[in-house]
C-alpha cells in the first residue's frame, strides 16, 4: 500500500479515524477554493515532506510524534595528528577544511519512535545514531532536533493548524493499525522512501539529496545558531519566511483576477437560465397594462 491506498483507508473507516480530515474544510485566503479530503492529504503530506527537507539540509533534525526521527549523522575517518597532517599555519584555515572535506561524511538516518517500534518485528538499531554526550534529553535523536511544527505547513497549505494536526495524526495512527494487520507499506516522502514488508522496516534516503547533505559545511549548520544574538532576535519572521521553501509551495493568485472571473461566471449563469422553468403568474391576464400613445 503506497501513501494514496493508506489516504483512502482512512477516509473509507472514518469512524476509526474521527477529525476534520474527514471532510473538506474551507481555506484561510478566499480565492482559494476548498479541496476534497483526499486532495487535501495530498498537499499537506507534501508540503511536510519538504519542510522535514529543508530543515534537514539546514542541519537539523524533524522528531514527528509517534512515527519516528529524521536526522543524521557525521561519519568522520581516521585522520593524522596535527604533526603530520601538513597543517599550513599561513593558509587560510576555510581553504584547508574544504581540502579535508572528503573525510567527514553526513549519513542522514530514520529512527522509528517506540509506539511504532511495538508493530514492527525488525527495524535499525537504536546503535545507529551515536548520540551527543551534552544531549541529555530521552527525546533527543540527533543533532539539534525540532518537533514537527505544524505552523509553517499550514500556512503554506492555506488551511488550519488543526486541520494538519488532524491529517499528521491520523495518518501516523493508520501506518500503525496498518502495520499491526500485517499489510506492506510503500511510504514515499519524496527525499526518503520508508517501507514495512512484513513488519521488517527499511528506509532509503534519495542520492541526491544524500550529495546535498555532503556539499554543507556540517560544522557551520549544526550549530546552534549561525548569527550573533543581537542579529538573530532582530530578524522578523517575514524575513525567515522568505527564504523558505515552503512560501514558494504554492502560489498565491490574484485577488482581482479571481474576483473577476467570478463574476463572470454569475452572469454565464444568469444569462444561462431557462425561461421555461420560471415561475409562471396570471399577472398579465388581470391587469392590463397602459401602453404611451404613439404620436403620429
Amino acid at each position: 500500500m503506497n501513501l494514496d491506498d493508506v489516504y483512502n483507508w482512512i477516509l473509507g473507516h472514518s469512524q476509526n479515524y474521527p477529525g476534520k480530515h474527514q471532510e473538506s474544510q474551507p481555506r484561510t485566503i478566499a480565492s482559494y477554493k476548498p479541496l476534497e479530503a483526499k486532495a487535501q492529504f495530498h498537499i499537506v503530506i507534501k508540503a511536510t515532506a519538504e519542510y522535514i527537507k529543508e530543515k534537514m539540509l539546514n542541519g537539523n533534525g524533524v522528531n514527528m510524534k509517534e512515527l519516528g526521527a529524521f536526522t543524521m549523522e557525521v561519519n568522520s575517518d581516521y585522520v593524522k595528528p596535527l604533526q603530520h597532517s601538513g597543517f599550513n599555519m599561513t593558509q587560510d584555515l576555510g581553504i584547508q577544511r574544504a581540502e579535508r572535506k572528503h573525510v567527514h561524511q553526513i549519513r542522514p538516518c530514520f529512527v522509528p519512535d517506540n509506539s511504532f517500534k511495538y508493530f514492527l518485528a525488525r527495524y535499525p538499531g537504536k546503535e545507529e545514531i551515536t548520540k551527543p554526550l551534552s544531549q541529555h534529553s530521552i527525546y533527543q535523536k540527533g543533532f539539534g532536533m525540532n518537533f514537527c511544527n505544524a505552523g509553517p505547513i499550514a500556512a503554506s497549505c492555506y488551511l488550519g493548524k488543526d486541520v494538519v494536526q488532524s491529517i499528521h495524526n491520523s495518518l501516523i495512527k493508520a501506518i500503525h493499525d496498518l502495520t499491526r494487520l500485517g499489510h506492506n507499506l510503500n511510504i514515499d516522502f519524496g527525499f526518503i522512501k520508508i517501507s514495512v514488508i512484513n513488519r521488517d522496516l527499511k528506509y532509503k534516503y534519495e542520492q541526491s539529496f544524500i550529495n546535498r547533505l555532503n556539499q554543507t559545511d556540517y560544522e557551520l549548520k549544526m550549530r546552534q545558531s549561525d548569527l550573533a544574538t543581537s542579529q538573530h532576535w532582530t530578524t522578523t519572521y517575514q524575513e525567515k519566511w522568505s527564504k523558505s521553501t515552503l512560501n514558494n509551495l504554492l502560489t498565491r493568485p490574484n485577488p482581482g483576477q479571481v474576483q473577476d472571473n467570478y463574476e463572470k461566471s454569475m452572469a454565464l449563469k444568469i444569462m444561462s437560465l431557462d425561461l421555461n422553468t420560471a415561475e409562471k403568474t396570471d399577472y398579465s391576464k388581470k391587469q392590463k397594462v397602459q401602453l404611451p400613445a404613439l404620436n403620429k
